[in-house]
């Protein structure tokens, strides 16, 4: 059986849930997931100016179209609380999007 890594095996799970883009500000701990989203071709990475951008990004694309998900990715450091403004927002409308706020764990 071939091996995969945790960063591919995360990219390899978003792409077969039929997720197109990613809305984050990349950092140095996700490194590894990103290589790997640069290594397929099928999702799209749309670069916010800072995180809470990213989550209100990822809830604007849900919202344009029916079918649409939202992800926000963020590195670690405090994430969670900047992304809490656009998933509130989000949560209180009912409209799903996908935060991944540390995915530092992710080695190549």
């Amino acid at each position: 059986m071939p091996r995969m890594t945790a960063a591919r095996a995360a990219v390899e799970i978003l792409r077969r849930e039929g997720i197109t883009n990613l809305f984050d500000l990349p950092g140095a701990a996700i490194n590894p997931f990103y290589n790997a989203v640069r290594a397929q071709d099928e999702l799209k990475h749309v670069l916010a100016r800072h995180v809470e951008g990213a989550s209100h990004m990822a809830e604007g694309y849900t919202r344009a179209k029916a079918g649409n998900i939202g992800v926000c990715v963020g590195t670690s450091g405090p994430v969670g609380t900047d992304m809490i403004t656009g998933l509130y927002s989000a949560s209180a409308d009912s409209i799903p999007i996908l935060p991944a706020p540390t995915v530092s764990g992710l080695r190549d």
